[in-house]
């Protein structure tokens, strides 16, 4: 080699070697050996190049880049660690056997050159570090839109408070957590836990200006502030398993923000439907005609799965002094539309109810009444009268679900008969009625949908269970049958929708002692 080449080995950027066929290094230029920090008796005719890789680096030399060599002749841009004074270096290798394939008798050399990955490797460190990064805030993002759906979704106070702890012990990563409801004169109220029981989180110590998520002791406590106040506390346990993130607090403090917004809708929804529901009572207060010849019981229950008042409604009133009239009836839809159509179709059926007209034209006057209704149309209703003398019942049923009859003695059943369509759909058959005949002690039962229908179960298995349950409270006095079939029904159930129930008791021309009609 001449002096000028030799120069250029040496001085080369890169580390330039030559190994034997064994991987013995037979010659090495200063750069490698600046790089392994030895001298070149220590390494030329004594070390194999797999000796001074990393340990990772020498098992991949001895299972993977010999066999290559040998089988291919070069390997190109593979990346390796040398192990140096200061620690190890990642360069990347490539090496080529000459002459190959190698002549019978002839001894093969690998060339090798090595050029330094520090950079590339710190390149590459602080790629995957950003992608993590980003994964981890897309992450981020995803849980609090999950979260926030679901505080949007719940219902009322409640609904949203168990919303924000089911993701506390999910999605955010606690072990435990506990709400706290911010009483401006007595402080942090505590509201409701999850994953532990009520008393055992410390009453948060945090100024109530607080904005950010912090650390109150071994617990972090999340402000959720509304748009003028706070409005309460999530105190949280972190998770103690081995290798567990901490709780990011920036994290946290967003969602506290999302709490406290949903909170300040909950409240607003909650007394809006307050208002609305008085509003409905106030609609449905009647005073019940007091007679000893029937009794009256009626219960009416505000569906609370949405904060809106619904449409259902009742009625009993005399059409003169020897008939009783009894109306349950369900207009479509929710909300003041809903309600403000109710009010104006009862109001309707007391006005357009009289001596001569019966239960079949007084549904075919209510039709023609829908017309200027809109929000009244295809509402559903069960009209009946009773002559108080007899027991003579006239019934008719536009779309509505049947009455059940209650006999005294004798089996009860669904009373299928004077069915028609809802109010405004008009067949050219016209509205049809039934009668009935009561003996004194008989029932009949009026009720809306919300009573019976259940996303589990056929309306006919509930129609069904309905008979069975309304006989069982045959000996109960009116209010408490009332009472205890509708609670039974609404037990697993509450608030998928208004329930409206009304019980006509019939005592005979003689009259029976009973107490006051209730409204329920």
């Amino acid at each position: 080699m001449s002096v000028d080449r030799e120069h250029a080995w040496d001085e080369a950027p890169t580390a330039l070697l030559t190994l034997d066929r064994d991987g013995t290094v037979v010659d090495a230029n200063a750069t490698f050996l600046e790089w392994v920090g030895r001298a070149r008796a220590d390494v030329v005719g004594r070390a194999r190049l797999s000796q001074l890789l990393s340990v990772g680096g020498r098992i991949y030399w001895e299972t993977h880049l010999a066999p290559m060599l040998h089988a291919d002749g070069r390997a190109e841009e593979v990346a390796l660690e040398l192990r140096g004074p200061d620690g190890r270096l990642p360069v990347l290798l490539t090496a080529v056997v000459t002459p190959f394939p190698a002549p019978p008798g002839t001894a093969p050399v690998v060339q090798v050159a090595l050029s330094s990955a520090r950079e590339r490797s710190r390149y590459e460190r602080e790629l995957l570090a950003a992608r993590r990064a980003a994964e981890d805030a897309a992450g981020r993002t995803r849980v609090l839109q999950e979260v926030t759906s679901a505080l949007s979704g719940a219902v009322g106070v409640a609904g949203v408070v168990q919303a924000l702890l089911d993701a506390a012990t999910t999605r955010l990563g606690a072990a435990a957590a506990t709400f706290w409801r911010w009483d401006r004169s007595a402080g942090p109220v505590a509201y409701a836990t999850s994953g532990e029981e009520p008393g055992d989180a410390p009453p948060p110590a945090v100024d109530p200006g607080l904005r950010m998520a912090t650390a109150d002791g071994e617990r972090v406590v999340v402000p959720a502030h509304g748009q003028s106040r706070l409005r309460g506390l999530l105190s949280l346990a972190p998770r103690r398993d081995p290798g567990m993130d901490p709780l990011d607090l920036d994290f946290l403090t967003a969602v506290g923000q999302q709490a406290g917004l949903a909170l300040d809708r909950a409240q607003m929804f909650e007394r809006h439907a307050a208002v609305a529901h008085e509003l409905q009572r106030s609609l449905l207060a009647t005073t019940v005609p007091q007679d000893p010849r029937f009794d009256v019981a009626t219960s009416y229950r505000p569906g609370v799965e949405t904060l809106e008042v619904g449409g259902d409604f009742y009625d009993a009133f005399l059409v003169d002094d020897d008939v009783l009239a009894v109306v349950v009836g369900d207009v479509v839809g929710r909300g003041l539309p809903a309600a403000s159509a109710m009010g104006q179709l009862r109001s309707a059926v007391r006005a357009v109810a009289g001596p001569d007209v019966g239960p079949a034209a007084l549904v075919s006057r209510l039709d023609r009444f829908v017309h200027q209704v809109p929000a009244a149309a295809s509402a559903t209703l069960a009209y009946a009268e009773v002559r108080l003398s007899t027991g003579h019942v006239r019934l008719a049923c536009a779309g509505h679900l049947p009455p059940v009859l209650l006999p005294a003695r004798g089996a009860p059943g669904l009373v299928w008969e004077g069915r028609s369509t809802p109010l405004g759909l008009v067949l050219p058959s016209g509205r049809s009625e039934a009668e009935l005949r009561l003996e004194p002690g008989d029932r009949v039962l009026l009720y809306t949908d919300g009573l019976v229908e259940r996303r589990h179960q056929s309306l006919r298995d509930g129609l069904g269970v309905l008979v069975g349950r309304a006989a069982a409270a045959g000996a109960l006095a009116p209010a408490e049958a009332v009472q205890t079939l509708t609670d039974g029904f609404l037990q697993d159930q509450r608030g998928h929708d208004d329930v409206c129930v009304l019980l006509l008791t019939w005592h005979g021309e003689g009259g029976a002692p009973t107490a006051a009609p209730t409204a329920g």
